[in-house]
C-alpha cells in the first residue's frame, strides 16, 4: 500500500511555469531550463523504479513512502526517494537517473562518471546519502523500540549507466535487479518483526513527520510574460476574453480551463494572495471591472471590502 505517493516537487512545478513564461532570449533562461531538465530526468527515473514494484511479489502487509521529506532535530533535511516498510525489514532506496561509466574510490568517498564524450565529472557520493537516511531511520525505530533490519541501496533507473569493478560489493544495482535483491533480503529475514498493528503504526508515524521542503528561487518577475497563455501556441501567445470565453486569436483555440492554469502559475510564481491590481497585471486585463467579475468566478477566499479587498488562492 502506498501511504505517500510520489508527486512533482514544488520546485519542479515552479520551473515548468517559469520556463513557459520566460523569453528564451532571457539571460538566465538556459540556467532555469537546464535545472528543469535535471529535475524532470530525476522524476522520470523515480517513476520508472516505482513501476518496477508493480511486478514484484511483496509481503503482506507492506507500506511505501515515496519522496519522504523530513526536517531532523539538527535542522537538517532528509529527502528519501523510497522507503518500503514490510514485516521483515525496512528498505531505503536512493534513485539515480544518471548515465556514463561510473567509478567509486571508497578511500576518498569519491564518486565519478565518465560521459560518452570522455568528460570526467565528480558527483555527490550516493552511498553517503543513503547511509545517512538509514542511520536516521534507525534512530527513529529505536525511539519506538522497534528492532528491525534496515537495508539500503542505490538504484540506477537507466540502462545507460555502466558500473565499474570499483563498485563491486557496494549496494548499487540497476532497476532490473530490484526483484533479485528483494528476494535475497526476504530469504535472509524470514522472521516477522512487525505485526499488522505495529507495522501500520510505525509507517504512519513516519508519514506524520513528512514536511515538503521549500526551496527558494529568484523569480525574474519583471521579465516574465504576463497574460492567459495558449497551450497550443508557443512563445507566450496570449488569449483574449470575449463573450465569456477565452480564445486564442492566433489558432482559434477556445479554452475555458486556461484561466485556472494561469491562476496556478500566479500562485507558483507570485504567491497565494492577490488583489484586483495584481490580478490585472499578471493576467494582462485592462479593465478592473472585468477583473472583478473574473475574480468572483475563481476558487478564492475573499477578505476585506472595496479597495481593501484581498483574495487568497485555495490549496490543492
Amino acid at each position: 500500500m502506498i501511504l505517500l505517493a510520489r508527486q512533482q516537487s514544488q520546485m519542479h512545478r515552479i520551473l515548468e511555469a517559469l520556463i513557459q513564461r520566460l523569453p528564451n532570449t532571457h539571460v538566465d533562461y538556459m540556467n532555469y531550463f537546464e535545472r528543469l531538465m535535471r529535475i524532470q530526468a530525476g522524476f522520470a527515473g523515480e517513476k520508472r523504479v516505482d513501476a518496477e514494484w508493480l511486478e514484484i511479489n511483496l509481503p503482506t502487509p507492506h507500506y511505501f513512502l515515496h519522496d519522504l521529506q523530513i526536517l531532523n532535530h539538527f535542522g537538517k533535511t532528509h529527502q528519501i526517494d523510497t522507503i518500503l516498510i514490510c514485516p521483515h525489514f525496512i528498505l531505503i532506496l536512493e534513485i539515480k537517473n544518471i548515465t556514463g561509466f561510473l567509478e567509486y574510490d571508497e578511500s576518498f568517498t569519491q564518486f565519478t562518471r565518465t560521459t560518452a564524450q570522455g568528460d570526467v565529472e565528480g558527483m555527490i557520493d550516493p552511498f553517503h546519502q543513503v547511509r545517512r537516511h538509514a542511520e536516521w531511520i534507525k534512530k527513529i525505530s529505536q525511539q519506538y523500540k522497534v528492532e528491525i533490519p534496515i537495508h539500503y541501496a542505490v538504484v540506477l533507473a537507466t540502462k545507460n549507466a555502466i558500473l565499474s569493478e570499483s563498485l563491486k560489493g557496494h549496494p548499487i544495482f540497476h532497476v532490473s535487479g530490484l526483484r533479485y535483491h528483494l528476494r535475497k533480503w526476504l530469504k535472509q529475514h524470514k522472521e516477522v518483526i512487525l505485526d499488522v498493528d505495529m507495522l501500520f503504526l510505525f509507517a504512519t508515524k513516519l508519514m506524520s513527520s513528512h514536511m515538503p521542503i521549500k526551496r527558494e528561487i529568484a523569480i525574474p518577475v519583471q521579465d516574465i510574460i504576463k497574460g492567459v497563455l495558449c497551450v497550443r501556441c508557443s512563445n507566450g501567445q496570449r488569449m483574449s476574453y470575449h463573450s465569456k470565453k477565452w480564445t486564442c486569436q492566433r489558432c482559434g483555440l477556445v479554452d475555458q480551463e486556461a484561466i485556472f492554469r494561469t491562476l496556478e502559475d500566479y500562485k507558483l510564481l507570485m504567491g497565494d494572495s492577490l488583489t484586483n491590481k495584481s490580478f490585472c497585471e499578471f493576467f494582462a486585463i485592462d479593465s478592473p471591472d472585468l477583473a472583478y467579475r473574473l475574480l468572483q468566478k475563481l476558487p478564492l477566499k475573499v477578505e476585506g471590502i472595496k479597495k481593501h479587498r484581498k483574495y487568497w488562492i485555495y490549496d490543492g
